[in-house]
């Protein structure tokens, strides 16, 4: 697994309003992430396209790392709200 890193094309540049409000109470919402742990590694958690398939003998899912995207994630610290974005491409 390789890890995803904001830089000027990731997570740091993404065309998403910096504090966006809640949709369900309209508080102001606070940026963060959802660390993915591997084996004595954290990795950013990101977004592939499609359904995940199971691996037949290994175990797990199929990973294609140069097809994630990574995910930035809202939460409102008012009602506990959580939303996921990706950016485009």
């Amino acid at each position: 697994m390789r890890p995803i890193v904001a830089g000027s094309a990731g997570v740091g540049m993404m065309a998403i309003n910096n504090s966006p409000r809640c949709p369900k109470c309209q508080k102001t919402m606070e940026r963060g992430h959802i660390p993915d742990r591997g084996r004595n590694q954290v990795f950013q958690s990101g977004w592939s396209h499609g359904e995940a398939e199971r691996q037949r003998f290994f175990g797990g899912i199929k990973f294609r790392p140069k097809e994630q995207l990574p995910l930035t994630a809202f939460r409102c610290p008012s009602c506990g709200y959580v939303e996921l974005y990706a950016p485009p491409g």
